[in-house]
């Protein structure tokens, strides 16, 4: 009876870190509205979610880039570089509304494509020259950077193609006071795909052999040297198509944007529940960490926390949250382990979102 018992409450504790950034998501929101409740206001509005959901959309893209580096092991720090020197290259094409323009659909697959061709050096770099992946990808993070700002200087481009424009500001439907816009429509759909791409499909298992581990993944007759480039291709091209839509928010491009979004993008998946080590998450949790970061900003300036300490407080909350979930990771993958060995067939249940 008591070993039923103990199989039981292990099962119980399993689902709950299943679902841990679900709990941290939940925990940010009840702080803030009862903080935001002294104060004699509601912080959980329809508009407000919408809001923070809206601005979720940008850290979700370079999250999901950042997540699928990290499930092999590696580690993207060129993503806001890429972001800005492809932009900025070829950025001018997007500018204006004249109908001898260029469709706009033209430079963003040209921008799409540098990114990925950066993503390939990046990849080439690891298997090849066997270089740390911390060292490759900060060189070209430096290297994309310096190219963005000999091109362009202290110039920026701006006044973009409005068409363009709606895929970073456009409103699909207002359900009352919420707004369901396109970047959360684009958001959806890639992380549709991102799913499927890892759950049911063989290269998505792959990805996850060779995180958890790449020697037996390699003994195993497991291309890793091709999976690990073809996912930074993938990486650094995402980080080109979040330049985009984060551009078109903004209705401009200059060579220094987003010189934090590499760092934000690690912090996002981590929240979000994937593995430092490797080999182990579900890409959905990303936009659980998207949304947690984004609410806790957002409720920050809802409390008119000063800015000069919006940073330290930013920083002290992201080190409890990614410490606290990823030692709920490291108990959750221990009691998938200790489950399976207790299962009658000795045989182990894959876990969700896991090859």
């Amino acid at each position: 009876m008591s070993g039923k018992t103990s199989v039981f409450s292990k099962r119980l504790l399993k689902i709950v870190t299943d679902f841990s950034s679900l709990l941290i998501l939940a925990a940010v929101f009840l702080f803030f509205e009862a903080a935001n409740a002294l104060n004699g206001d509601h912080y959980l509005t329809l508009s407000n979610i919408s809001v923070i959901l809206n601005q979720s959309c940008f850290l979700t893209i370079i999250g999901v880039a950042q997540a699928l580096v990290i499930l092999t092991g590696g580690l993207n720090l060129s993503i806001g570089s890429v972001m800005a020197f492809t932009t900025v290259m070829w950025g001018r094409m997007l500018v204006g509304n004249s109908p001898d323009s260029v469709h706009y659909l033209v430079p963003m697959a040209i921008i799409v494509g540098a990114g990925m061709a950066i993503g390939l050096v990046n990849g080439l770099l690891i298997t090849k020259l066997k270089m740390p992946p911390f060292i490759a990808t900060f060189a070209t993070m430096f290297a994309c950077r310096g190219m963005a700002w000999l091109a362009l200087g202290k110039k920026v481009i701006y006044n973009l193609n409005s068409d363009f424009r709606y895929l970073g500001t456009g409103v699909v439907e207002r359900l009352g006071a919420f707004s369901i816009t396109v970047p959360m429509i684009i958001v959806f759909l890639l992380l549709l795909g991102t799913s499927f791409l890892l759950t049911r499909t063989n290269f998505g298992r792959r990805i996850y052999f060779t995180g958890s581990n790449p020697v037996a993944a390699r003994f195993s007759g497991i291309p890793t040297d091709r999976v690990i480039i073809w996912v930074y291709v993938l990486s650094t091209g995402l980080a080109a198509f979040a330049g985009l839509l984060y551009g078109a928010r903004l209705n401009s491009f200059e060579p220094g944007m987003a010189t934090q979004a590499p760092f934000e993008a690690i912090t996002v998946a981590l929240i979000g529940g994937i593995a430092i080590t490797g080999g182990f998450g579900n890409i959905w949790g990303v936009l659980c960490g998207s949304v947690i970061v984004s609410t806790i900003y957002n409720g920050m300036n809802s409390l008119s926390v000063a800015s000069e300490l919006q940073t330290l407080v930013m920083g002290g909350l992201i080190i409890f949250a990614v410490a606290f979930n990823q030692f709920l990771i490291k108990q959750n993958m221990e009691l998938r382990n200790e489950l399976d060995d207790s299962a009658p067939d000795r045989t182990r249940r894959p876990a969700p979102g896991e090859a």
